[in-house]
């Protein structure tokens, strides 16, 4: 009996989710349910699916929401929905590459201390070519995880990873409760950050979170590489270390709500200023790399305008990290 699922959680995705299928059925391990949660595309998503798998048969499930919904809900519905011990999200414009699954999978399956096994992801363009880069987060050893949990630090590692489903429920699985209505959508932002990240205090109980240090998935960038607003992620991410802190002081959590509110101007202000010094930082580096020294300097002189350790913060931490 198969004990995985594998999840896409799609909007109007027509453009790519034919290209993310087929490395879906190229996997080299087939055994896992595959389910489809369409957040109400107004594209031709369903045709693309319903053509592709009457060219390429096998098993798999979509579930239509009436309105759209956000990622957020999509993951919280499909954890739910799944029955299966190990659950596992794609994005719907990614590709694995044809191990991806059997490897994470047989890793996970070796020690009974993992609860969830990652991967390292590379970035490639619209056309789905390399532009360097990628997403190389998380630990690969189960004492450096221990290490990490125990002093307290946020979890960063890549959504592209297959968990133990009953752990990250035990935990509160993806949540949606506790947030405004309507957008932004606080709840679709660093939501892996916020799941792994509770996770990581089942470490008490010897359970660890890793990365096989392998690159195992295409993460596609679209756009033109310039950011606009880090703040809604900043606030999440504050949020987010706010309730561990709590939590290892047994303490009640705060919903995003009561969080939000409990900030001051002050603090509101510099969260906001943070956030336009990472933007405009992000934005002098990718003019710099473009050869226009003018707009590179000038938004990185916003850098520094908006919060002027910030830049030396990055160069800081960038330096320890290749150490």
């Amino acid at each position: 009996m198969k004990d995985l699922t594998l999840a896409i959680c799609m909007y109007n995705a027509e453009k790519y989710i034919k290209e993310t299928l087929k490395s879906v059925i190229a996997q080299t391990m087939q055994d896992f349910y595959l389910l489809i949660v369409n957040d109400c595309s107004t594209d031709d998503s369903i045709a693309v699916i319903e053509e592709f798998f009457t060219l390429h048969p096998r098993q798999y499930e979509i579930v239509n929401f009436e309105e759209n919904h956000g990622i957020g809900y999509a993951r919280h519905f499909a954890e739910r929905k799944a029955t299966t011990k190990y659950m596992m999200f794609h994005d719907a414009d990614d590709i694995l590459y044809p191990n991806a699954i059997e490897t994470m999978y047989r890793k996970i399956k070796s020690d009974k201390d993992l609860m969830a096994v990652g991967c390292y992801l590379e970035y490639v363009n619209e056309k789905s070519k390399k532009i360097g880069g990628g997403i190389f987060l998380g630990e690969t050893t189960k004492e450096r995880f221990y290490k990490k949990a125990a002093n307290k630090k946020l979890i960063f590692m890549q959504p592209t990873a297959i968990y133990d489903r009953a752990l990250a429920l035990s935990v509160g699985g993806y949540i949606i409760d506790g947030y405004p209505e309507g957008k932004p959508r606080y709840q679709d932002y660093c939501e892996d950050l916020d799941l792994w990240t509770r996770m990581s205090d089942l470490y008490k109980d010897g359970k660890a979170i890793i990365v096989v240090p392998e690159v195992l998935c295409k993460y596609r960038k679209i756009g033109n590489g310039l950011s606009s607003n880090s703040f809604n992620m900043i606030i999440k991410m504050r949020y987010t270390k706010r309730n561990l802190l709590l939590r290892r002081d047994g303490k009640k959590e705060l919903t995003f709500i009561e969080f939000y509110n409990s900030l001051s101007d002050k603090e509101l202000k510099k969260l906001k200023n943070d956030a336009k010094a990472a933007d405009s930082l992000r934005n002098g580096v990718f003019y710099l790399k473009r050869k226009n020294i003018f707009k590179g300097a000038w938004e990185i002189m916003k850098s520094i305008y908006y919060r002027p350790g910030y830049i030396f913060d990055k160069l800081r931490h960038n330096f320890i990290k290749k150490k």
